[in-house]
């Protein structure tokens, strides 16, 4: 899924594409945070590689909601709705 979405980003200007992956490593960032909190687990007490991994996966997460939001968008500019 995220190669699908790094092939597209890859066509827009450099400075553009900089600045979306690392608005995309924050927004992932603080859902890392947000999710650890909930589940009651110390940042601290995790390592950097298991940390890496958490937040790649709410990235993929993220990447997940961008395709499907451009999908609706797309659908109610058609004028397409789901009921």
């Amino acid at each position: 899924m995220q190669k699908w979405m790094i092939e597209k980003v890859s066509y827009l200007p450099r400075k553009t594409r900089d600045k979306f992956f690392e608005r995309l490593r924050e927004r992932a960032i603080l859902r890392t945070r947000a999710r650890l909190v909930e589940s009651g687990v110390d940042i601290r007490n995790l390592s950097d590689e298991e940390l890496e991994v958490i937040i790649a996966d709410e990235e993929d997460k993220l990447i997940g909601e961008y395709k499907s939001r451009g999908l609706i968008a797309l659908l109610a500019l058609l004028g397409i709705s789901w009921f």
